[in-house]
């Protein structure tokens, strides 16, 4: 997945020499303070920044070198997703869909598909900008989902969604896993890293401080949090780096 990877702005390092590799079937959660390169990590994986040095790569492909096959393999929700506010969510998702291949019939199935699971269908043909923030939210996602990808790239994804939307979402996540995809995920949300990751890790000013499952981060048994080795390590106070 990393190799190395490494961004620099002019003289600050913003990401620097991250290796993590992220198999099939597992939901791996990137945390880490404010400006610790969580966001610059996911823009190295979904070709939006390129690298200073190192690589990122999908499932084998260069995501620099190689970015049509490995973006046909992403669905990715940003921190800030953009909807375009005159379309409709059914337009959205047929757009989407045209864009990854997708035609007649068939895609008009997958995105009735996506818009009921999301809880979307009576919002379906109204435009987006009067939508609320979290149906909005729960559009990007449905974009995602759409091509059923082999890789979910969700910063902060649940921002804007209410419990039942977000615990929805979990299961939806954990049920693709289980078909194989995999999931990287960012989030401010220790406890949920902490329940619903196979592995995580912690970011603190652009370099790796630790990495693993949940339970063997925090040192295995019931005692101690993922919150509590983050407050550690990070001294409870931001890393200096620039904005993620």
């Amino acid at each position: 997945m990393f190799k190395r990877a490494t961004k620099r702005y002019r003289s600050v390092t913003a990401l620097d020499s991250l290796d993590l590799s992220i198999e099939r079937g597992t939901l791996f959660a990137l945390v880490g303070p404010n400006g610790a390169g969580k966001t610059t990590a996911i823009g190295l994986l979904t070709g939006l920044l390129h690298p200073t040095a190192g690589s990122a790569r999908v499932f084998g492909f260069d995501v620099a070198s190689e970015p049509m096959a490995a973006k046909g393999r992403i669905g990715f929700v940003p921190d800030r997703p953009y909807l375009w506010p005159k379309w409709t969510p059914r337009e959205t998702l047929r757009f989407v869909g045209t864009v990854f291949g997708a035609r007649d019939g068939a895609l008009e199935n997958r995105i009735d598909e996506e818009l009921a699971a999301f809880g979307l269908l009576d919002a379906a043909n109204l435009r987006n900008e009067v939508l609320s923030h979290g149906t909005r939210q729960k559009v990007a996602l449905a974009q995602a989902f759409l091509h059923d990808p082999s890789l979910y790239i969700l910063d902060e994804p649940m921002v804007g969604l209410d419990p039942i939307a977000q615990l929805q979402l979990v299961r939806r996540l954990q049920e693709k896993t289980r078909d194989g995809a995999a999931v990287f995920l960012t989030t401010h949300q220790l406890s949920l890293a902490e329940q619903v990751s196979h592995r995580a890790a912690l970011l603190i000013g652009g370099r790796l401080a630790a990495e693993g499952p949940p339970a063997a981060m925090r040192g295995g048994g019931s005692e101690g949090s993922l919150s509590e080795l983050f407050f550690r390590l990070t001294d409870g106070t931001a890393s200096g780096a620039p904005p993620d």
